[in-house]
């Protein structure tokens, strides 16, 4: 080692027993001899004392100048000739703008045969990305790496840092500008080409001239840039000879003449399109092979773009049809199409517009129209893939005696709801399934329940069809999670011994889907459920479809709570009525609150999910309505004592002989009449309780 050389030696030390790092065995006869003496080591202690110093001196200075600089850049740092140093980024941006503005205004100048252009680099589409200039001048110091912020640090003390301008050039803007000088400097050179105009061809001689010297005159600008500065110098030019000359094209010329003579034709099934010479030689695109000259260079083809966009216009209306899914039904094993599905069809613009460039260039034989086959997500092909293939559920009730209007609404939804699908994991929709209730489905108007009055509107009856469904989703043990109880009870869906509170109401106050009060439940599975309904004059019977699921459904109920007494009797005068009338619009009930428990479990034995089902049916009394002349003629009696609160509801309304009377829904004896839902109580998805559904009058109504 150097160090070592520089050592003395100091013989006749015995050898030592053990050596260690600060001793060494002389060449000359073996004797152990110190690698350092005192002062050596004296000295090596001052040096890395001082070494110590100066580091910890740079760390001091190093932390201070962060401290002082944490949100300002560091000293000695430039963007181009623009100091920056300790400046904030935003004060930094502004000198920065300020000096790109002055930079954008420089002139760009050339000047040839006695003509000069001139432009600002602003107008030649220069662009000064002030923000990140400014950016990456407060990085400067403050790399990733510990080693790269203390060497650039470190470099800030010796001298300045100059980072360049962040620029950027539109090129479009140049070479528009470029463009311009060409025209202007005499008639633009060209290569000889075809003309086409109907199906005549003729040719277009050659102009050979002067052009910019792009990339020459483009350097030179950035050769001034660099310098911060515009431009101002000679033109560069070059003379441009066309490629192509007019002798080149006769071959060309007597081709295209004979392509032009005859049309193209295209076919899709039993369809037949004719694409007339004329019309294609429209398309005509010529380009020239810059590798080649003369008759080689020349390309001659039908512009593909602009031929595919006619083709789509041409061709896409008697093509292009979206799929249909097939309508199915249950054919008490399996289900069946009972209307065809229908591929969807998709015109293949861009590779027709190929084919018809190859026949018109070639042997012109007709063209197959290629399309795209879209199979329709209900494929009457394989209606299998839907894994429909149990009974889950079915629900019933009975409408016998309801009027012509209310048993027409019935039938009519009915047949709306009938074949319905739900997909995998999807949401039933009653409203979605029937759609908006109107006139032109074929629903009338009917007696319903708006607000606390009996009234008529069109639709009146529709809930006879959701309570159905109601109860087949219920028995299903399917999750429902939408569901809205009637205020009122109603005779009609406690025929045939089903019990009181397992009816459903739907709403349409508006044409306004979002004001809508809905029946909802979930398919829990990954196969698609199939809703089969119909209705054959007295009943209804709803059919829910599916995968076997293995539910087992355990329902508790009803079980009836706090009754509320009937109210008192009352009568409206109608002035709209006819002289004589006196109508019964609403009979008289108790209130009472009815709840059902349901848990469902899987084929094991495990819980599902459970809920309640809550109603609260309000309590009414016998409401009349009467003409004017007929005022206090009607059995209303507002001020007579009330019966003693009993179990049970009243049969049905009282009899009346005289002509004109009525009663609540549509003459049958009923404990209420059909609502829509106007202030029905709202059971919640969870069961905790009620709420009140408001809604406006004149809504389609839910009955």
């Amino acid at each position: 080692m150097r160090r070592q050389a520089l050592l003395p030696t100091l013989p006749g030390l015995a050898a030592p027993r053990s050596r260690s790092a600060s001793t060494k065995v002389a060449p000359d006869n073996g004797a152990v001899v110190p690698l350092y003496g005192p002062v050596e080591r004296r000295l090596v202690s001052r040096l890395a004392l001082i070494a110590g110093l100066a580091t910890l001196a740079l760390a001091v200075g190093l932390l201070a100048l962060r401290a002082t600089h944490a949100e300002r850049i560091y000293p000695a740092v430039y963007v181009a000739d623009v100091p920056v140093g300790g400046q904030t980024v935003p004060d930094a941006t502004n000198l920065i703008a300020a000096r790109a503005a002055r930079l954008e205004a420089q002139p760009v100048t050339f000047a040839h045969g006695g003509q000069t252009w001139t432009a600002s680099l602003s107008q030649l589409g220069l662009t000064v990305d002030t923000a990140g200039s400014a950016a990456a001048a407060f990085d400067v110091g403050r790399e990733p790496g510990a080693l790269e912020r203390t060497g650039t640090t470190l470099g800030l003390v010796r001298g300045d840092e100059h980072l360049p301008l962040r620029m950027a050039f539109d090129e479009q803007a140049l070479g528009s500008w470029f463009d311009k000088i060409d025209r202007e400097l005499g008639a633009p050179p060209h290569d000889a080409y075809l003309k086409v105009n109907g199906t005549a061809v003729s040719i277009v001689p050659e102009q050979d001239g002067t052009v910019v010297d792009r990339p020459a005159a483009t350097a030179e600008i950035m050769a001034g840039l660099s310098q911060l500065a515009g431009t101002d110098g000679a033109l560069p030019t070059i003379a441009k000879s066309a490629r192509v000359r007019a002798g080149d094209l006769a071959a060309a010329q007597a081709s295209l003449t004979q392509s032009l003579a005859n049309p193209v034709q295209v076919t899709y099934g039993n369809g037949r399109w004719t694409i007339p010479g004329a019309v294609a030689g429209g398309f005509l695109d010529q380009s020239v092979d810059q590798t080649r000259s003369g008759a080689d260079a020349v390309r001659l083809s039908l512009d593909q773009v602009k031929l595919s966009a006619y083709l789509s216009d041409m061709l896409g209306p008697e093509i292009n049809r979206d799929p249909v899914n097939a309508q199915v039904g249950w054919n008490g094993e399996r289900v069946v199409s009972v209307v065809e599905s229908v591929d969807g069809t998709r015109l293949q613009a861009d590779k027709l517009a190929g084919l018809v460039n190859m026949s018109f260039f070639g042997d012109h034989k007709a063209v197959e129209v290629p399309v795209t086959v879209t199979a329709p997500e209900i494929d009457s092909n394989n209606l299998a893939k839907l894994g429909i293939t149990t009974l889950l559920g079915s629900g019933s009730s009975n409408y016998a005696g309801s009027a012509g209007g209310r048993a027409t609404n019935i039938g009519v939804g009915a047949n709306l709801l009938n074949g319905t699908l739900v997909p995998p994991h999807g949401t039933f929709s009653f409203n979605n399934a029937i759609g908006l209730i109107n006139e032109e489905k074929g629903y009338v108007e009917a007696q319903v329940i708006s607000g606390e009055s009996i009234g008529k509107d069109i639709g009146g009856g529709i809930c006879q069809v959701s309570t159905t469904v109601f109860r087949a989703a219920y028995l299903a043990g399917l999750p429902i999670t939408e569901w809205w109880p009637h205020r009122f009870r109603i005779g009609f869906y406690e025929l045939d011994g089903w019990p009181l509170g397992l009816d459903a109401s739907i709403l349409q106050p508006s044409d306004d889907p979002s004001t809508w009060g809905d029946f909802k439940f979930e398919n829990p599975s990954d196969k698609w459920m199939l809703v089969e309904s119909w209705s054959d004059g007295a009943h209804v019977i709803v059919n829910i479809y599916g995968a076997d699921l293995g539910y087992k459904v355990e329902s508790v109920g009803p079980t009836v709570g706090q009754k509320f007494q009937m109210l008192p009797d009352d009568e409206e005068v109608d002035a709209k009525l006819e002289p004589g009338t006196i109508n019964q619009t609403m009979s008289a009930g108790v209130g009472e609150e009815v709840t059902y428990y349901r848990t469902v479990y899987d084929r094991d034995g495990n819980v599902l999910w459970e809920r309640s089902f809550y109603t609260k049916f309000y309590p009414k009394g016998n409401v009349w309505e009467v003409s004017p002349d007929m005022a206090g003629k009607s059995p209303a009696e507002p001020g007579r004592a009330l019966p003693p609160l009993v179990s049970d509801p009243p049969a049905g309304p009282p009899d009346v002989s005289w002509s004109g009377a009525g009663v609540a829904e549509d003459g049958v004896p009923s404990f209420g009449a059909d609502t829509t839902g106007d202030g029905q109580s709202a059971a919640t998805d969870d069961g905790s309780g009620s709420a009140m559904l408001a809604a406006g009058n004149g809504g389609a109504p839910a009955a």
